[in-house]
């Protein structure tokens, strides 16, 4: 399991990806094997945070994604786990402005 500090300085992290998954994924080009592995995005804050500084974090973070590497594969999915209903805007205006479609988003809102 990958634990990755996303930015610094880092107020009690905020930010980390959690593999949840690995799938086998035959390599057609080769007799070797890949392995796919999902991960989800936990973005942590509290109502205290002003909504704009979250937003410069998140869209600081979207930027850097598409040339982050994790265990050396190209990041080139994002689930992000939403408690406070801010990020799905934030996403669709990334995706269209920022990466055209390169990352593929998906939000998933937690309702406790």
């Amino acid at each position: 399991m990958y634990y990755l500090a996303v930015f610094d300085p880092v107020p009690p992290p905020y930010c980390v990806f959690r593999r949840y998954k690995r799938e086998a994924e035959q390599d057609l080009s080769s007799t070797y094997g890949l392995f796919n592995s999902g991960y989800v995005i936990n973005i942590y804050h509290t109502d205290s945070w002003a909504l704009l500084d979250l937003q410069q974090r998140i869209r600081k973070l979207l930027e850097g994604l598409p040339l982050t590497t994790v265990g050396g594969i190209f990041v080139q999915g994002l689930a992000v786990q939403d408690d406070f209903h801010t990020i799905p805007a934030l996403l669709q205006e990334a995706r269209t402005r920022v990466y055209q479609g390169v990352l593929d988003f998906e939000v998933i809102h937690n309702t406790d």
